[in-house]
């Protein structure tokens, strides 16, 4: 069967139609102004259509040009989409890969991870986006994203996911608006009891996020109500709003390690209900798993490990599962 096309020739044309001239569409292509002018004859004899017209003003490009200019791109990105999905099921991690990690995680990991990548898989290209898990989800349901990672995972068919991390949460505060002593690794002497959290004026993600759900469903099912006064979607903001001591949180050690290493925040565990989040990596189940695929996300799962003991989270990784396709 005899293609539709020849890419080669859809890439000169598309030149053409930027450049808006023969003489620098090849000089752009370094090609010469006959060999251009003889591969776009050669598309419109394929096609059996006129692509474009000469004029004083330069190359115009006639209805059918136009239509070939807007949608080429797009063919040609598919194209060079699938040559890197066939090399990534070779037998080498290659080819570029977005990982998108919520905030909480991507604060510890993000950069030793760029680096481990960087050093141990050169061939990768990653490309590291934060958000929270909805928005990831939405991510890698339209593939701008291969790989996730979430605390709720919604539309659970869709996606193949497995345990990453289970993170203790604390009352996060600032130390001089905490009525308890404070340790020297930051860490308060005295849990505070469930019913001591319920008084608590928190600041916390809005309920439609994955993490406020988990937290505010822990906190029910051991009889409690939260007392959240203001919602802020964005980490940084909310951990500034407990440092000048505008209200309390509910986080992970890894969100808040930088502050309370600093002095400007504190942890608080929590008595009566150790309250802890699962995240997920996640993948579309339609998707192929790619060695980069796997070797990325065993990556992930060492860094983090290393984070974990590096820092002395209360946090445990788990181990990776074998891959399968289907949730």
């Amino acid at each position: 069967m005899t293609p539709a096309f020849n890419l080669r020739h859809i890439s000169y044309f598309l030149a053409v139609a930027e450049y808006k001239s023969m003489s620098a569409a090849a000089d752009a292509l370094g090609l010469t102004q006959p060999s251009l002018s003889e591969a776009v004859l050669k598309l419109e004899r394929h096609l059996d259509t006129r692509l474009a017209v000469r004029s004083p003003r330069g190359v115009e490009m006639t209805e059918a040009g136009r239509t070939l200019a807007m949608r080429g791109k797009d063919l040609l990105d598919r194209a060079e989409a699938l040559a890197n999905e066939v090399k990534q099921t070779g037998g080498v991690a290659a080819g570029e890969l977005t990982v998108a990690l919520p905030p909480t995680i991507g604060l510890i990991i993000s950069v030793p991870l760029a680096e481990t990548v960087l050093t141990e898989l050169p061939k990768v290209r990653l490309h590291i986006t934060e958000g929270m898990s909805r928005h990831i989800l939405d991510q890698v349901e339209n593939e701008t994203a291969q790989i996730g990672c979430v605390y709720d995972i919604a539309n659970a068919s869709r996606f193949v996911s497995q345990p990453l991390l289970t993170e203790e949460l604390f009352v996060i505060t600032a130390p001089d608006n905490w009525p308890g002593e404070i340790g020297p690794n930051g860490i308060a002497l005295n849990p505070v009891t469930l019913e001591e959290l319920q008084k608590l004026p928190l600041v916390l993600p809005h309920n439609s996020h994955g993490a406020r759900t988990i937290v505010e469903r822990c906190v029910a099912s051991a009889g409690g109500r939260l007392n959240v006064v203001s919602e802020i979607d964005a980490l940084p903001h909310i951990i500034e709003m407990v440092e000048r001591a505008s209200a309390y949180s509910l986080l992970s050690q890894a969100a808040v390690l930088r502050q309370v290493e600093r002095g400007s925040l504190a942890l608080v565990p929590i008595k009566d209900a150790k309250l802890q989040r699962t995240a997920y990596l996640v993948r579309k189940w339609s998707r192929p798993l790619t060695v980069s695929d796997q070797a990325v996300q065993a990556t992930i799962i060492s860094v983090i490990a290393e984070m974990i003991q590096r820092y002395s989270l209360s946090a445990m990784v788990h181990p990776i599962e074998p891959p399968t396709d289907r949730p």
